[in-house]
């Protein structure tokens, strides 16, 4: 996928992981005895991961200048991060302690510093460890290092088995999910770029698979989930045109997923202390609506206004960085 190419489709699978997050975090799905919650968190995250190492690969296949990969990365993921940290750590918490653990990203590896503010934010600490590393790959082997991801997947797996960690906050017992998308950019750039092969009936057969992988009732199938979330991403890339391609790509679903970041970082804040206070009417009939109401209006502000900001930065940078370098030449 070159930097010029937009694939809609993403938009709208990206849309759909942030929802089954926001759903699993903030709504009761179900009945308890269905695990329901379990499994959508499970699925938003492992369908978020899986884009996110698709994407990753894909810039990194088509440019890989691990400086200005590392800019633009850095760029979209600290400063809305070092945002809410200051707001949640400073101004309504005063803990300083975790403030500095949550800027160090390897909070993951030491839980007693997820609290109920950046309990979500080891995600984040595992993405932005997963780019050090592809990031350093690349830099001393070149784009063909990208290949790495698929034995790297197959490994982590393995680890995942030996532990019996059916999902884990550990980047040495998660990052397959982001490895098996990166996997099938591999694919994509290599095969079926721009064609449209893949029946229908498997992205349905997909989704099943997907949401088996998810539920904790169903044992050793949890150690397929980011394979099952990996086939799920390369059957809808293979639909083309058509119904689902549309729906993927409709204004709404480009709209989730443009502010999916920031409402991945701001929904904590909409169901703490009172808001997530009194009964079960109180909390989902009265506040609930509220709280994705304030989610929604903080993330607008942030994607279209502060990130925005840095990203405008990270490009100018990058700009005048290849200018300099070409007037060095």
């Amino acid at each position: 996928m070159s930097s010029s190419e937009r694939l809609p489709v993403l938009d709208g699978l990206r849309a759909i992981s942030i929802l089954l997050v926001l759903g699993a975090h903030m709504l009761p799905l179900g009945p308890k005895a269905l695990a329901l919650n379990h499994a959508a968190g499970a699925m938003g995250m492992s369908l978020f991961f899986a884009l996110s190492g698709f994407l990753i690969a894909s810039v990194l296949m088509h440019n890989p200048n691990v400086y200005e990969f590392m800019v633009r990365r850095f760029a979209r993921i600290l400063p809305l991060v070092y945002l809410y940290a200051f707001i949640v750590f400073v101004l309504l918490s005063q803990d300083l302690e975790n403030l500095l653990w949550t800027a160090s990203f390897i909070q993951n590896y030491f839980p007693a510093h997820l609290v109920s503010y950046n309990a979500h934010f080891w995600s984040l600490c595992v993405e932005v460890q997963f780019y050090i590393a592809i990031a350093a790959v690349v830099l001393v082997s070149g784009e063909k290092g990208i290949w790495i991801v698929w034995p790297a997947c197959l490994l982590v797996t393995a680890l995942r088995v030996d532990a019996g960690a059916y999902t884990h906050i550990q980047t040495h017992l998660r990052v397959d999910e982001i490895l098996a998308g990166a996997c099938v950019a591999t694919l994509y750039r290599n095969f079926w770029n721009g064609r449209a092969g893949v029946p229908a009936a498997w992205v349905g057969v997909a989704v099943v698979l997907w949401f088996l992988s998810a539920s904790p009732y169903t044992g050793w199938m949890q150690y397929l989930r980011p394979y099952a979330t990996g086939c799920l991403l390369a059957a809808v890339l293979g639909q083309g045109k058509g119904r689902l391609a549309d729906f993927l790509g409709s204004a709404p679903m480009r709209y989730i997923a443009a502010v999916s970041y920031a409402l991945y970082v701001f929904h904590p804040l909409s169901i703490h202390g009172w808001w997530n206070e009194g009964s079960i009417f109180d909390r989902y009939v009265l506040k609930r609506p509220l709280s994705f109401a304030m989610t929604f209006g903080a993330a607008h502000i942030s994607t279209f206004y502060w990130e925005r900001l840095w990203l405008r930065a990270a490009k100018q940078w990058i700009e005048q960085r290849r200018l300099r370098l070409r007037s060095a030449a």
